[in-house]
């Protein structure tokens, strides 16, 4: 102990040595830059501007465009504190003048972003390059180049990348580049580990080789091999990395060859690395073998991690105390320099703090291991520190970013991180400027050094993300929503953790059958039983195996009897499922949803075998299936809250799910059935009835009846003819195709039916999107799962500028070529097998080419299979074509050029579907005029189209993509349709409204003294709606509030409405609806038969309408005729329709008829007059959350 105090004594001394010296060696351009920054750090805000100036003005080739985004980001933001006055003069010469003659100002404007920037990022152009690296050479300081560039998205892209490195490597001037995995290969898989290491090890060998091949020529003549550094970036990459690492140095040829990696401290886990690292070198160097290096970083990109953590529902990867992150860079720094270490594994400790640096150097002085230890700092920050280092102690190795022009959008991320970093709380840089010995700050950081010692044994070594598919129990699991009365999304599988990549593999061994194989065939479960004897038995095939006519299972089909006898013991309930209070359907579904998480192996192994689909897409899919099971117990809890109401379960429900995602969509129908309080019937589609059976034990084994639950696979005509067609079932949850649903109305034209009916979903990438991000949004939105979602992109609309971008067309094809496509059991591939082969409009599309269109990607096969479709991008698609108005439901992406935002969107808009929407913007005004004007259920910002989380983003469309009362799934609302309710008492009014409308109603109270009561309602009814209006119609709600990217709810009141008054309603039935369509901004039509009461009364309630309302005489026939105008027919008891009614609305899939009687209370009632949205919107740009930092505090 008393060593050490010594120890830290002389660091602090040292520090202050330094300090003292970088003082007095500052310049000027130092001095202006210190200034700037503290500005910033008393206007946090400003940051935002910066950032945003940064990242928006390099995105377009127009330099008007560009000049307009300038001028508006200084409108919204103001002048920043930290411009200095000849940067005022400037820009404001550019708001009044510039953007005239946006040619010349515009690139003044550039380049001076990168005269500010070019001593942290060094320009990338040859000429000043070369003379920045001679400088740096000549004075004998050493330079680590990174050539600055993200993640490559194809395999294209990394050849060019490489090729990159290379070339550098024959740069005499170059002896020590950074590079990262992810910039040499695009299809980085943690689930094939092994597959990944080989591939990148292969790729390694070829920079390895270049580096020896081009030695470095020091000074003194002697040759050394360029100094080679692996990168690190997100926790994510850290095992493959050192495993990369490890195995290419192992190799015959680099056993004498010199290189490194990077480890942050931040992460707990590196500690362990590297004493694990450590061990290898010993052994690696007693072998006659080199030894390593390590860089020493604190972190690399914080903001990220907690991104990631809090978008996933994970454990965060890295300290969250800022002092366990010093201190395990302290013993971290400690087990490096011991004399027993580093002539083994050699270390380059990398900070811009003092005392980090100096005692470091202190530390390797006192163990005489100075020899083995290297100074790092970045190149272009504290430029006086790092001579004042130089000076007193020792050289700094700078790492050095650069990027040409043509590659500045690169650097944007990088320079984000810096900032970042400069302005973090308690890191020592952002107090670094104008910093002196003795002064608060000073101190301040002195102390904090002093207390990371104290607290190196409470710093936590390990993996704090621990979860393990392969051990995890959940007996005595209570965290349900049953238990704790609040709902949590469960979190995915997190494949980086090897234990859940030995657990993927256990899945292939247990569910990957062989011709051998003998398979048991899987009942019907009709009233109770088990039935396989006398039906007819499907043989499902494993289309990975085809060749090998390999099966995925058998079962049994239902036949006529098995249907008619499921519905009437559905009816029957003899098990008393209805009758059960809501906590005791919650507790048994409690236990639901534990055997699905018990069984998600299972679950994703015979999604795999059965419809071909890749691990990590079902994954997501059983995590899903859990949150509908403990959202919608949940929901049923939200309402019963409503002391004013009882609800009950409507009766029979019938799922009829689709097969691409055969455990999600199935389950989540039957549990929201079960949890509205009804019995269930699943006819599974054919293609995925193993899977829907797999998920249906799942509940039998919780405790759930098989009379309660019942299991009928069989062809869709039976299922039509006595299933949809028995008037003993109440209700059908369809997602399926629009011909289905205008099937199923055609055979009972007074069926409830709540059908999600597919889209034709688009993607607007404009001039002002990050074009690389796009890119990856929109090929794992296309093509992910084989292009077999509703929610799927498969139209992408380029406006003009990026259609031209030839850059742009060729990254599209790289990375959508580069998606692996194969054998399901391979865990290398990102794609897997289309459920069907190529049939209908699929077929149409790839085998046809329209006028002008032309093949970006061919359509192709994988492995001679038919099944096995690969990615293909139909390019100069025109508008009105078949492709741009039809769905396909496989990996086919069509192109189609606008003018502009405003052409892009009437462009989405004319398909007609409303699923989902995507646009890739900067521009919150292009993104602001798209939200408002696109028509569809689910809008997606800057991210991809597909991936909705209950309750996060509620999902469900609308126009041709819905059918019925447009209820989300995944939102409290959804419930709704399936129950029945009834009013006990008066809604709680919480605030009383003074309005026209509640004074007209109590007129009217007076005026008409026998219909009082009738009133009395009314008033109550209308204070109701007007709360509920504001506090849940009229806002728009983040329910689960995430990192970096907002996920608002929100209701849009309907077009058109009919009320339709019959001759033996009320006045508050007719009156409540009139109120309701009024206070929710919805125009109305009141259709009149006979009712001259009524009528009369509302001929005199001027107050009521507006110029767009009306009342009208119709008779059942005239309606018929018109029914097809509106949204919504509004009756106030589904008894009084008439038969003519239904089968006119089953006509018109866009129109439904209200089953819910009018109620006074408005958060029910005035569900009838919305159409629900949902609006995703990721703004974090590399992982910074611009303004919203500042607005939290």
């Amino acid at each position: 102990m008393k060593n050490e105090q010594e120890l830290i004594e002389k660091t602090i001394n040292l520090a202050e040595r330094w300090q003292n010296k970088s003082t007095t060696l500052i310049s000027d351009w130092d001095k202006d830059f210190s200034i700037k920054m503290k500005k910033m750090l008393a206007h946090p805000e400003d940051k935002a501007l910066l950032i945003e100036l940064m990242d928006q003005c390099f995105r377009t080739n127009s330099n008007k465009r560009v000049a307009d985004q300038i001028i508006f980001l200084l409108e919204k933001h103001g002048m920043a504190h930290f411009f200095t006055t000849k940067d005022k003069t400037l820009l404001w010469l550019f708001q009044n003048f510039g953007k005239y003659l946006p040619d010349l100002s515009v690139p003044l404007f550039v380049n001076q972003i990168r005269e500010d920037t070019k001593t942290v990022v060094i320009k990338g152009e040859d000429e000043p390059f070369n003379e920045h690296l001679e400088k740096r050479k000549k004075e004998g300081t050493r330079i680590n180049i990174n050539l600055i560039g993200e993640v490559v998205l194809g395999e294209n892209e990394a050849e060019e990348r490489i090729q990159k490195y290379l070339k550098a490597l024959e740069n005499p001037n170059i002896d020590y580049i950074s590079i990262k995995i992810s910039t040499i290969y695009s299809q980085i898989n943690s689930m094939d580990f092994e597959g990944t290491v080989a591939i990148l090890v292969k790729k390694l060998t070829r920079i390895y080789e270049q580096a020896k091949k081009y030695p470095y020529i020091a000074p003194d003549g002697t040759k050394i091999n360029k100094f080679i550094n692996l990168d690190m970036e997100e926790y994510k990459d850290l095992a493959i990395t050192v495993e990369v690492f490890k195995r290419t140095l192992s190799l015959p040829q680099f056993k004498d060859f010199y290189a490194g990696i990077v480890l942050q401290a931040y992460i707990p886990d590196s500690f362990l690395v590297q004493k694990d690292l450590c061990q290898w070198a010993k052994q690696r160097v007693s072998e006659g073998g080199s030894p390593i290096k390590f860089r020493l970083v604190k972190g690399a990109n914080m903001e990220m991690e907690e991104t990631e953590a809090s978008q996933k529902h994970w454990d965060m990867v890295t300290y969250t105390n800022k002092s366990h992150t010093d201190a395990n860079y302290k013993r971290m720094v400690k087990f490096a320099l011991d004399k027993d270490n580093a002539p083994y594994m050699h270390v380059g400790t990398a900070s811009h703090n003092l005392f980090e640096l100096a005692f470091a150097t202190v530390l390797a002085e006192h163990n005489a291991t100075t020899k083995f230890h290297t100074l790092e700092m970045l190149e272009g920050m504290s430029e006086s520190a790092r001579l004042a280092i130089n000076e007193i102690s020792k050289d700094v190795i700078l790492y050095a970013p650069t990027a040409a022009k043509e590659q500045f959008t690169n650097a944007i991320a990088y320079l984000v991180r810096r900032l970042d970093e400069n302005t973090g709380p308690n890191n020592f840089i952002r107090y670094s400027f104008g910093l002196k010995v003795g002064t608060k700050d000073w101190n301040d950081q002195k102390a904090l050094f002093i207390k990371s010692f104290e607290l190196e044994d409470e710093a936590f070594v390990g993996s704090f993300r621990t979860q393990n598919r392969l051990t995890e129990k959940w007996d005595t699991f209570n965290n349900s929503s049953y238990d704790t009365s609040a709902y949590h999304a469960e979190p995915d599988t997190d494949f980086i953790l090897s234990q859940n990549q030995e657990w993927a593999k256990e899945i292939v061994k247990k569910w990957k059958f062989s011709k051998d194989t003998e398979h048991e065939t899987k009942p019907i479960v009709v009233a109770g039983k088990e039935i396989v004897t006398g039906r007819k038995v499907y043989k499902a095939i494993d289309k990975s195996q085809l060749k090998d006519e390999v099966l995925a299972g058998k079962f049994a089909m239902a036949n006529e009897d098995d249907l008619k006898r499921a519905v009437e013991t559905a009816k029957i309930d003899i098990d008393g499922w209805r009758s059960k209070t809501y906590a005791q359907r919650h507790e048994l579904l409690k236990q639901a949803a534990i055997k699905v998480r018990e069984r998600r192996d299972d679950l994703i192994g015979v999604a795999a075998a059965e419809v071909g689909k890749v691990f990590t897409e079902t994954d997501v899919e059983v995590s899903e299936a859990v949150d509908f099971i403990e959202f919608y117990a949940h929901s049923s809890r939200y309402f019963e809250e409503y002391t004013n109401l009882k609800f009950k379960g409507k009766g029979v429900g019938v799922v009829i799910p689709p097969w691409n995602f055969p455990v999600a969509i199935p389950l989540g129908g039957v549990a929201a059935t079960l949890a509205a309080g009804n019995t269930v019937i699943i006819k599974p589609a054919t293609v995925a009835a193993l899977t829907a059976y797999e998920m249906c034990k799942c509940f039998w084994d919780a405790g759930i009846s098989k009379n309660v639950l019942q299991f009928v696979p069989c062809p869709g005509v039976l299922a039509g003819e006595h299933l949809v067609g028995n008037k003993d079932v109440d209700y059908v949850i369809l997602t399926g195709g629009e011909d289905t649903a205008a099937s199923m109305l055609k055979t009972r034209p007074d069926l409830l039916l709540t059908a999600e009916t597919g889209g034709k979903d688009a993607t607007i990438v404009t001039n002002m999107a990050d074009r690389d991000q796009a890119i990856k949004n929109v090929c794992q939105s296309a093509f992910g799962n084989s292009g077999q979602k509703c929610s799927a992109t498969s139209l992408l609309v380029l406006e003009e500028e990026v259609y031209n971008d030839e850059n742009f067309k060729k990254a599209l094809i790289d990375t959508a070529k580069s998606m692996s496509v194969g054998s399901i059991w391979d865990l290398k591939n990102r794609i897997g097998t289309l459920a069907n082969s190529v049939s209908g409009k699929l077929k149409e599309a790839i085998e046809n080419l329209e006028e002008g269109e032309e093949w970006a990607l061919a359509p192709s096969y994988a492995e001679d299979n038919e099944y096995m479709l690969k990615p293909s991008i139909k390019w100069n698609v025109k508008e009105g074509s078949f492709i741009h108005m039809n769905e396909l439901f496989g990996p086919v992406l069509a192109v189609i050029k606008a003018r502009n935002v405003k052409h892009a969107v009437d462009i989405v808009n004319a398909t007609g579907y409303g699923l989902t929407s995507g646009i890739e913007s900067l521009d919150e005004r292009e993104v602001n005029y798209w939200r408002e004007n696109i028509k569809s259920g689910n809008l997606y910002i800057n991210r991809g189209t597909t991936g909705a989380i209950v309750l996060r983003q509620p999902f469900g469309g609308m126009g041709k993509s819905a059918i019925g009362a447009g209820r989300k799934v995944g939102i409290y609302n959804y419930i709704t349709q399936f129950v029945d309710f009834e009013e006990v008492g008066k809604p709680e009014i919480i605030k009383n409204f003074h309005t026209d409308l509640t004074r007209f109603i109590s007129h009217c109270k007076d005026k008409y003294t026998n219909e009082k009561e009738e009133f009395e309602k009314l008033e109550i009814a209308v204070q109701s709606y007007y709360h509920n209006f504001h506090t849940e119609f009229n806002v728009e709600k983040d329910y689960i509030k995430v990192r970096g990217e907002d996920n608002h709810f929100r209701y849009l009141p309907l077009n058109r409405v009919i009320i339709r008054v019959s001759n033996d309603d009320s006045f508050f039935d007719i009156i409540s609806r009139v109120l309701a369509a009024k206070i929710s901004g919805v125009h109305f039509t009141v259709s009149i038969d006979n009712n001259e009461r009524i009528e009369e009364f509302l001929k005199d309630a001027t107050v009521l309408f507006t110029s767009k309302d009306r009342i009208v005489k119709h008779t059942n026939e005239k309606l018929a005729d018109v029914i097809g105008s509106y949204e919504r027919v509004i009756y106030s008891d589904i008894s009084k329709v008439p038969e003519s009614i239904f089968e006119a609305a089953s006509k018109h899939l866009g129109t439904f008829i209200i089953r819910m009687k009018p109620m006074m209370e408005g958060r029910i009632e005035l569900l009838n007059y919305f159409k629900e949205q949902s609006i995703s919107h990721s703004y974090h740009r590399y992982g910074n959350i611009g303004a919203r930092e500042y607005g939290k505090k």
